[in-house]
């Protein structure tokens, strides 16, 4: 397969034999689930150009009610592909989707900041373990699980220090803080010695 891919993956994607993908698999994704997203990718591509395209043709200031419209214009009804394309449930967090519109919206050393129709202050930090449990922790949510509400209450919290750009905080709070630190999600003597953001 990846000889024929020479000409990169968006040519693949575009001109491609998807059967040269029959026989893959990716962890809970099996060989339909894989044929089937690069089919919905590719109808993404004809009809917007990009996956940039797509998500601006839908945004209206609100990032997830655009993905919700996007899973309904690629897929319908089925209930394929929620791994990807989230379907609209009012308690799921969307981190994947969250944290790649952080990756495509911000713009620094790490996040590519290649869209601009979307403001930061708009984005919707991507809720994980970490991050949900440093969250309760400092009373920035007082969901007892994660969700998208609390994913929106730990956004509003760090929007106190940083109004224009909260989500520049979200690599320290989930790599440092989270898992280099061992967040447990509640407040214990050891944080006082170790916890950099104890004193928040």
């Amino acid at each position: 397969m990846f000889s024929r891919m020479d000409e990169g993956p968006y040519h693949f994607t575009i001109n491609g034999d998807f059967t040269l993908l029959r026989g893959l698999y990716y962890r809970f994704q099996k060989e339909e689930d894989i044929v089937l997203l690069f089919t919905v990718l590719r109808k993404a591509l004809n009809d917007f150009g990009s996956i940039g395209g797509m998500v601006k043709h839908f945004y209206r200031n609100d990032v997830r009610e655009a993905l919700w419209r996007v899973r309904t214009h690629l897929l319908g009804d089925s209930d394929a592909l929620t791994f990807f394309f989230p379907k609209p449930l009012l308690s799921n967090p969307m981190k994947r989707w969250n944290l790649y519109l952080r990756w495509m919206v911000r713009k620094d050393r790490v996040d590519a900041g290649l869209w601009d129709f979307i403001d930061r202050k708009n984005l919707i930090i991507p809720l994980d373990t970490h991050i949900f449990k440093i969250g309760r922790c400092l009373g920035w949510t007082a969901c007892n699980t994660p969700s998208y509400r609390a994913a929106q209450e730990i956004t509003e919290a760090l929007k106190k220090y940083s109004p224009e750009d909260p989500l520049k905080y979200d690599l320290f709070l989930c790599h440092v803080v989270g898992i280099g630190a061992g967040c447990m999600g509640k407040k214990s003597p050891v944080c006082a010695s170790e916890c950099l953001i104890y004193s928040v």
